[in-house]
């Protein structure tokens, strides 16, 4: 075992050659199983609402002899991939777009879209949390991480995907994340996660680039501007930090300016820590996904465990690949 503690996988494997392997399921009027796609883009993302992949369809393929390709907007899809038909989900949701051109290039959303044609429930909140605004929105699979209250609220969106736009105005931020075969909706502001196991992501054995640079806390410059949203709808706001440094915004609801203060001193010193910043370009081996927990080896050297910020995971005639960003250090 290789990694930065004993809970970390060793995914030395990727080194081998393998044949790539994928299996696209679409079911709308009939069910369609298709064994081979020419290109394949997912981008998973802590910053965007919406996971989104990108299919794009062999230029001879039919469909039961016929060219015209039957697939529709709103049909399910789910797409595996792997090497030696050890296939991985790697994205399950819905068909948003079917190109007119060849090759055709199927664009799809993630479980968001089913959000974004499900009107809200309108309501008006005396002092509501979010755990309670999301379920009298018919949402029942939600995780939610950190500051809950946002006091007085109206929901006057047309749709729960729209009311989670809004929410992540004021620094809420909802995506969501496949959980043993299910989509839970996380929403929040910090996600304080951490897997018990994670995957080494090592120079000279699973990493083939990286734009990593590493960072001193004693050399960042940040100023740190805090809004607490009271629930008579006024904001409290403070700024800590450098004046003359890299601008940043937090939220927080329905805290006192003293409680803000401190709230916002220990985000500051979460940003100033050393650690490393940027991506790693991996294999296909393992996919991970939001919030998974890896520990970087550099050159030897354990540089601590991150959660992943964004995974853009492609596969075809360049191979199969993650581009991994890292996102917060949890531990060293």
């Amino acid at each position: 075992m290789v990694g930065v503690d004993d809970r970390c996988i060793d995914s030395s494997k990727e080194w081998l050659m393998y044949r790539l392997t994928a299996k696209v399921t679409i079911r709308g009027s009939r069910l369609w199983v298709l064994r081979h796609v020419t290109e394949v883009e997912i981008v998973r993302d802590t910053e965007q609402l919406t996971d989104v992949c990108r299919l794009t369809m062999p230029k001879l393929i039919t469909w039961d002899g016929k060219k015209e390709i039957p697939v529709r907007r709103g049909d399910a899809i789910t797409v595996e991939l792997g090497y030696d038909d050890n296939l991985q989900v790697a994205f399950s949701g819905y068909v948003r777009e079917v190109g007119f051109k060849r090759p055709v290039v199927l664009t799809c959303e993630d479980e968001m879209y089913r959000l974004k044609g499900m009107a809200t429930n309108k309501k008006a909140y005396r002092n509501v949390d979010i755990e309670t605004l999301l379920k009298d929105q018919g949402l029942t699979n939600v995780r939610v991480f950190g500051e809950q209250r946002l006091g007085q609220f109206r929901v006057t969106d047309n749709t729960v995907a729209a009311l989670l736009a809004r929410l992540k105005q004021s620094g809420v931020r909802s995506f969501f994340r496949q959980e043993d075969g299910k989509a839970v909706l996380y929403c929040g502001v910090i996600f304080d996660r951490e897997d018990s196991r994670c995957q080494v992501l090592e120079t000279g054995r699973n990493i083939i680039a990286d734009t990593l640079k590493q960072q001193k806390a004693d050399d960042m410059r940040i100023n740190l501007k805090a809004v607490s949203l009271m629930p008579n709808g006024k904001k409290v706001k403070i700024e800590l930090g450098d004046k003359d440094g890299e601008r940043r915004t937090v939220h927080a609801y329905n805290k006192s300016e003293a409680e803000l203060k401190a709230w916002a001193q220990q985000e500051l010193d979460r940003l100033k820590q050393d650690g490393l910043t940027g991506t790693v370009t991996t294999f296909g081996y393992r996919l991970l996904e939001k919030l998974d927990t890896v520990g970087m080896k550099i050159e030897g050297v354990k540089m601590g465990r991150y959660q992943v910020k964004k995974n853009t995971i492609k596969y075809g005639q360049g191979g199969f690949r993650q581009e991994i960003t890292l996102g917060e250090r949890i531990s060293l």
